[in-house]
């Protein structure tokens, strides 16, 4: 009896071994975490359902991205190949951190001030004059000045090309995919381009250097502060200068870019509370009347995020269904597997092991029976 109980309890250890991975994978199904049953979900997913809000937007292209999240609360074209023009500054922003000292102090040349034409604009750098890396980089950003994106390429990589070829790897870098950089300005290059997506991906990153954030925001800029030589610029950035129409009281910055094959273009970060969004709008119409259209697509944009955004990436308690407890089940058992059949294999040695116990015993039993008759016969 003891032999069939043993034999018994070993068989049922070897059922549950079996289908134990099933029981398990349901338990963390139904104890997962929505954010994490959701995790696998394609952003694209939420951006299809947002396009469909059809926002009055004017330009061609464009895309809300959520910072903390990274997610997309909005697009319209956002892998379509635009022109970026001088949005493409906040790039050479980014390397000129990564590769410089702020103090550092740049000699400006002829190469560095000849190369701008005539009517993008420009600090008035002269060759000869010496202005450090910070002072570049705020003229670079707050006036868009064009001569001070090719003084901190030569300054970095001794040529444009050289230095394109680091702008392109950067890119690569943060994740873009459908870009190609020739200048550090943004000056017009049928080879200079880039996506909506793309640019967000750079404004992001811009975005994680304090250095950037500080300057960005700026409405105004001395240059050689209390020198001879001293020059005041204003900001193109209308959405964080309080005087201008379209000012926006949440607007923290970022980058203006316009030329005539781009059309207006903007980079613009926003914060509400503890919320933060990014919106990148390429190809709108040039002001027309004193409207600015990029701006009045970045506030559209920025309002839909902050009105709808909690609602946009609230997700339900999902439903198990079959197919989702069948991948759960796959999962699981494929990841137990080996585990589950080494505990069988141990299970049946083990099995065998006693069988083997048993026989011996009992072979030692009938040989101790046979001994005591043999001694009672004597």
């Amino acid at each position: 009896m003891k032999f069939k109980f043993t034999f018994f309890v070993h068989l049922l250890i070897i059922l549950v071994l079996i289908f134990s991975p099933v029981s398990y994978a349901v338990e963390n199904a139904e104890n997962q975490p929505a954010s994490e049953q959701s995790a696998n979900k394609d952003n694209s997913d939420t951006s299809e359902s947002n396009e469909n809000k059809e926002l009055d937007l004017y330009a061609k292209s464009c895309i809300l991205i959520e910072r903390s999240t990274g997610r997309t609360a909005y697009e319209k074209n956002a892998d379509e190949k635009m022109y970026p023009a001088s949005t493409t500054k906040l790039l050479t922003a980014i390397l000129a951190i990564e590769h410089c000292d702020l103090n550092d102090v740049v000699t400006i040349t002829y190469d560095m001030t000849s190369r701008v034409p005539a009517s993008y604009t420009t600090a008035y750098l002269r060759p000869g004059e010496k202005v450090t890396v910070e002072e570049l980089l705020n003229v670079l950003l707050i006036p868009s000045a064009n001569d001070a994106g090719f003084a901190l390429a030569i300054h970095i990589s001794g040529s444009v090309d050289e230095f394109a070829k680091l702008m392109n790897e950067k890119a690569a870098q943060i994740g873009c995919t459908n870009s190609n950089f020739t200048n550090p300005s943004g000056i017009h290059d049928v080879n200079h381009y880039s996506t909506a997506r793309d640019m967000s991906k750079i404004g992001i990153c811009a975005m994680n250097y304090p250095q950037i954030a500080n300057i960005v925001c700026k409405t105004s800029y001395t240059l050689h502060e209390n020198k001879y030589n001293a020059r005041t610029f204003t900001t193109t950035n209308s959405l964080i200068k309080p005087a201008e129409k379209t000012y926006y009281e949440f607007a923290t910055g970022m980058k203006t870019g316009f030329t005539q094959q781009a059309g207006s273009c903007l980079i613009a970060s926003a914060k509400k509370e503890n919320m933060e969004f990014l919106a990148v709008i390429l190809d709108a119409p040039k002001p027309h009347a004193n409207i600015t259209y990029r701006d009045l697509d970045c506030k559209t944009l920025f309002e839909y995020g902050f009105e709808n955004y909690e609602e946009i990436t609230k997700i339900d308690e999902p439903v198990l269904s079959i197919d989702n407890l069948q991948n759960v089940i796959h999962t699981k058992f494929s990841m137990n597997l080996v585990l589950k059949i080494s505990l069988i294999i141990l299970t049946l040695l083990l099995i065998i092991v006693i069988l083997k116990i048993k026989l011996n015993k009992n072979k030692n039993k009938g040989k101790t029976k046979t001994k005591k008759r043999k001694t009672k016969r004597k």
